[in-house]
C-alpha cells in the first residue's frame, strides 16, 4: 500500500527562501534514506529554485541532483511526469499530478498561507480516498 507524508511548514518560516530551505532538508533526508527521489515542481521557476537551494541549503550537504533523468534526485517541472518512481516529492503543486506516478511514498508540504493550506487539505483527502496511508509531520524552523 502506498504511503504519503505531509510536512507542515510552520508559520515561523515566513519567507519563500526559508520554506524552500526546509523542503530541501526533507529532500536530503529522503535521499539519505532511499538514495533517490523525483521532485515534481509546479513550473520551471520553482524547479530552478529547488535546484539552486539544493546546492546551498546546508554547508556540508551534497545531493546529486538536477533537471533530467541522469541524477539520483531528479527535478521535473512539466508533464509528462514520471510513470513510476520510488519517492515523489511534490513542490508547490496546487493539485496532485495527473496521472499520479506509481510510487512507494509520496511527500507533500502544507504551507502556512491559508489558500495553499486548503489545497494541501484537498490533496490529503484525495490520497486518503484512493488508499494511501497518511502521516503528518511538523517541520522545525
Amino acid at each position: 500500500m502506498p504511503a504519503a507524508s505531509f510536512y507542515d511548514l510552520p508559520a515561523t518560516l515566513l519567507t519563500p527562501q526559508e520554506q524552500l530551505r526546509a523542503i530541501c532538508r526533507v529532500i536530503n533526508k529522503v535521499w539519505q534514506v532511499v538514495g533517490e527521489a523525483d521532485i515534481l515542481c509546479a513550473d520551471l521557476a520553482t524547479a530552478q529554485s529547488v535546484d539552486d537551494m539544493l546546492w546551498t541549503f546546508q554547508a556540508d550537504a551534497f545531493i546529486p541532483h538536477g533537471l533530467g533523468a541522469k541524477y539520483s534526485v531528479r527535478i521535473h517541472y512539466q508533464q509528462p511526469w514520471p510513470d513510476a518512481c520510488v519517492v515523489a516529492v511534490l513542490c508547490a503543486l496546487q493539485n496532485l499530478p495527473e496521472p499520479l506516478p506509481a510510487c512507494e511514498r509520496l511527500v507533500d508540504f502544507i504551507p502556512a498561507e491559508s489558500n495553499a493550506r486548503n489545497l494541501a487539505r484537498e490533496r490529503y483527502k484525495t490520497l486518503k480516498n484512493i488508499g494511501y496511508t497518511l502521516q503528518v509531520h511538523t517541520l522545525e524552523a
